[in-house]
């Protein structure tokens, strides 16, 4: 039963978006690689519209500044696996293949001047209290 009602997903997202906003938003990482290539947005305005989109261009420019503020939410990346349960259905595993923090740890990193990571205990820098610190070096 579940998975008829993959199958019914599935098919759905495989079908063309019926908003003229969610078929530029389908298609903006091919506007942004064209925008990125030197064409203007009144081009690829023009070229859409020549194969179809029924949009005029300030609308167009709306749509696109309106997507690019908001934060797209996606599904999380998928992937099938061999791995099989005891129905026979393949497992799908999420695959963590983007580190959220790689742009952080590579600033970091590369950080000009010396930076002192301290490792004294909290208690001995503030407060002076050595007792503290030496009663957790026991433990």
């Amino acid at each position: 039963m579940e998975n008829r009602y993959r199958r019914s997903l599935e098919k759905l997202a495989a079908e063309p978006p019926t908003t003229k906003t969610a078929l530029v938003c389908a298609l903006l990482p091919e506007i942004e690689t064209a925008l990125v290539s030197g064409k203007t947005l009144k081009e690829v305005s023009q070229r859409l519209a020549d194969e179809g989109l029924d949009v005029t261009y300030k609308t167009f420019r709306e749509i696109i500044r309106r997507v690019r503020r908001k934060p797209r939410t996606t599904a999380a990346r998928r992937r099938e696996t061999s791995t099989r349960s005891n129905a026979g259905d393949q497992v799908l595993v999420c695959d963590p293949l983007h580190d959220p923090l790689a742009n952080l740890r590579r600033v970091e990193a590369s950080r000009p001047g010396f930076h002192f990571r301290g490792t004294e205990n909290l208690d001995v820098l503030v407060y002076g209290r050595r007792e503290a610190h030496e009663q957790s070096k026991r433990q």
